[in-house]
């Protein structure tokens, strides 16, 4: 059996309220990182706040509501294709050449999501077996999970400066989210 055989269109909208929630929260980030303000924050509290606006998409995304309604109605595709936006590794590796992120950081980070991203595509274009995306989809959430632990671990800076600072304050909540409601599709046995 395949998880992504006959993609369906969402036949629903957006609820208004979650993509308002989703506009306010992008703006506040984009003003916490111009500003530096999330860079002058001091460990731990910006990694708590990271926890907590992960743990608050997730709640969002399993949480009984039209949110989860709609999410529901999105095709499995488009939720494995988000990833396809972790090319940004490729920067993250560009960075490092320049000497403007550690190394260990870009390394681990960067290939992580290239590999998630290339094999994101290979997964929206052929029909693969179930645990084929339960395998992509475990690493890809290990992979975030790696990423934001070596941020911490080598005390890398950079990544709390705009715009860089987009990644662990609005891209990494909604795709650690987005892997837990692939998951719960998977184990429901959704496509």
């Amino acid at each position: 059996m395949t998880a992504l055989a006959q993609p369906a269109p969402s036949t629903q909208n957006l609820p208004r309220g979650a993509a308002v929630t989703a506009l306010v929260w992008l703006g506040l980030a984009i003003v916490a990182g111009s500003t530096g303000w999330f860079a002058r924050l001091t460990f731990p509290v910006g990694q708590l706040m990271i926890l907590g606006l992960t743990a608050g998409v997730i709640i969002a995304t399993l949480a009984p509501t039209a949110f989860r309604d709609w999410l529901d109605s999105v095709s499995l595709r488009w939720l494995v294709g988000i990833n396809i936006s972790r090319f940004v590794g490729i920067v993250f590796l560009a960075l490092a050449a320049q000497g403007r992120l550690n190394p260990v950081f870009a390394f681990r980070a960067g290939w992580g999501d290239i590999i998630v991203a290339a094999a994101a595509i290979l997964l929206v274009m052929v029909r693969a077996p179930r645990f084929v995306l339960h395998a992509w989809n475990l690493f890809g959430a290990i992979d975030l999970l790696t990423a934001v632990g070596t941020a911490t671990a080598v005390h890398e800076t950079a990544v709390l400066s705009f715009p860089l600072s987009l990644i662990p304050t609005f891209a990494i909540p909604i795709l650690l989210a987005n892997h837990v409601l692939i998951f719960r599709r998977l184990m429901r046995n959704d496509s």
